[in-house]
């Protein structure tokens, strides 16, 4: 009935007793706070400290009082200190500041350590609830004194009783990352030595068989997969003599400046001293780094070829480019690795375990074809090893995930990005006149990955897709001339970053309302063109004339 509460109201009896436990707690915490006040933190202050804690663990002010009131540390204290945290920890297993205390007295307990009393708690709190994750961490940090392979064991036969638990996962994968060689043959840094992986991925499968729609194995093997992460390195440098800047294109989003990672340039072997700035506008890590250069290398060539040299501090390679006299641009780009463009991570391992993962989800799939966390590991499997020669698989796979998995259609959406951006990327190619083409009309995208392996585009074409937005990590692609986004769903331009070379802009079907979303093409000093058409904006009667004192230079077509 509308009106009723849920609950049953506490009856006289059960509110006087809250009310006294009230009361003793104020009285008690005014004490406590008094006599720390006066300095006097001796057994009076600890035996209160002991009264509030033992009714509520959370008081994180007691906890930090009773650590100054405790005597120096000795076997009987510290056993009876333990005795007293673990009171706590029964009114509430996943109190902060109890656990904290607990690390804290076994850190200043002298030797030996209680280790096999700390385990046993810790068993007796996870077959209480098995996502404990302060209990999980407290055997982490006992783990790492002594032999990993008794937890490893540990956390084995709890998933052999249930292989959902994704606490237990989660701990085979944090005692393994200590074990990562510097490097492995067939592999990355950080990539699991053979017979573990083995070991590893036997474990998963027996799961994966037992219940496919559970997702914790699946994610353990996206991450015991993913371990051999390649380090950032540089990607590309362009060189543009009129726009008087040298860009550096990185595989990862890195830091450059103050208290980040160096990164030098010299031409004709002197040091270019201006500061670098990221290609998005903003002071964050990002793909694209932009120097400007000597002002004598603006105008047209009037001295012999210059030679660049760019070098990253945490790389110890360098790398070149020479900029002729008879040119206005220059560049150097690394080859790209098709195995290591969709999933970097991955693309580095060995292909025989790639393929021999991708046989055992083509089998479950077809027990089990809605298996979702099936769908997506081949997903990402297929486009790891060769994107092109499973080209059709992998879109397959994609249609059913979306199927599969509609409350998650967003995420699946962006996967799809991504996997159509590669395909695209790896069939770019140059013109005779050295314009680059990227076409990507009508692949569904939703997300705009990859940029930074299409730095050297002239004429990208984004028609026909679900984008609502523009990054701004467009600021990396410095070459681009045309840029064709018409029927998306861009609603605004704020974020667009100044491409020195843009010439041409189809924005039309986007449902672009007011000319001020447009602002940021102002600041494209060669926008010449731009097309509007079938746009909110084009029908608005002061459309016109507010893009004229917008854009004065540009050819707004409205029509």
């Amino acid at each position: 009935m509308h009106g009723r509460l849920k609950l049953r109201p506490p009856d006289a009896a059960r509110r006087r007793q809250r009310e006294e436990k009230l009361r003793l707690y104020r009285s008690a915490m005014a004490a406590l706070l008094e006599k720390r006040a006066r300095g006097q933190l001796d057994a009076e202050a600890l035996a209160l400290t002991g009264a509030v804690l033992a009714a509520n663990p959370d008081v994180g002010t007691c906890w930090n009082l009773r650590r100054r009131a405790l005597p120096p540390p000795g076997p009987d204290w510290v056993a009876g200190e333990l005795a007293f945290v673990g009171g706590c920890l029964g009114v509430n297993p996943k109190s902060y500041g109890a656990w904290h205390h607990r690390g804290w007295v076994l850190r200043h307990a002298p030797p030996p350590r209680p280790a096999a009393a700390e385990r046993a708690l810790c068993d007796r709190l996870l077959a209480a609830d098995p996502r404990n994750f302060h209990a999980w961490e407290h055997r982490r940090a006992l783990a790492a004194e002594e032999d990993p392979e008794a937890e490893l064991a540990f956390a084995a036969a709890l998933l052999s009783r249930d292989f959902s638990n994704f606490s237990a996962w989660h701990h085979r994968g944090r005692l393994l990352a200590p074990t990562r060689p510097p490097a492995a043959p067939g592999g990355g840094p950080g990539a699991l030595p053979p017979h573990r992986l083995q070991t590893e991925l036997e474990l998963v499968q027996n799961a994966v068989f037992t219940d496919p729609s559970d997702q914790s194995a699946w994610v353990y093997l996206r991450c015991i997969l993913s371990r051999a992460s390649p380090p950032p390195r540089i990607l590309c440098l362009y060189v543009d003599r009129e726009d008087a800047t040298l860009a550096v294109t990185f595989s990862r989003p890195v830091a450059v400046g103050a208290g980040s990672s160096a990164l030098t340039a010299t031409v004709d072997g002197s040091a270019l001293e201006g500061a670098w700035r990221s290609g998005e506008g903003r002071p964050r890590p990002s793909h694209t780094w932009i120097c400007d250069l000597p002002p004598d290398l603006a105008p047209p060539p009037t001295r012999p070829r210059l030679h660049f040299r760019v070098t990253w501090e945490p790389d110890p390679t360098h790398c070149e480019v020479t900029l002729l006299p008879d040119e206005n641009e220059a560049w150097w780009q690394e080859p790209i690795v098709a195995r290591e463009l969709f999933w970097p991570e991955v693309g580095v391992a060995e292909a025989g375990v790639l393929e021999a993962q991708v046989e055992t989800c083509r089998q479950l799939l077809e027990l089990e074809p809605r298996s979702r966390g099936c769908l997506l590991t081949l997903v990402l499997l297929l486009s790891a090893l060769d994107p092109l020669a499973h080209e059709e698989e992998t879109r397959r796979c994609l249609r059913d995930l979306q199927e599969a998995d509609p409350l998650r259609s967003g995420f699946v959406a962006d996967v799809a990005s991504r996997a159509e951006a590669a395909l695209g990327v790896l069939r770019q190619g140059a013109g005779p006149d050295g314009t680059v083409r990227l076409r990507l009309p009508g692949k569904g995208l939703t997300s705009l990955p990859l940029l930074e392996r299409m730095v050297l585009v002239t004429h990208l074409d984004l028609a026909r897709n679900r984008l609502g937005g523009l990054p701004p990590a467009l600021g990396g692609l410095r070459r681009l001339q045309v840029l064709d986004v018409s029927h998306n769903e861009v609603t605004t331009l704020r974020g667009f970053p100044p491409l020195p070379r843009l010439e041409e802009l189809r924005l039309d079907g986007n449902p672009i309302s007011h000319a001020s979303d447009l602002t940021p093409l102002a600041s494209c000093p060669r926008l010449a063109r731009l097309r509007l058409a079938e746009t909110p904006l084009a029908a608005a009667p002061e459309a016109a004339a507010h893009l004229a004192q917008l854009l004065p230079h540009v050819d707004v077509v409205l029509a």
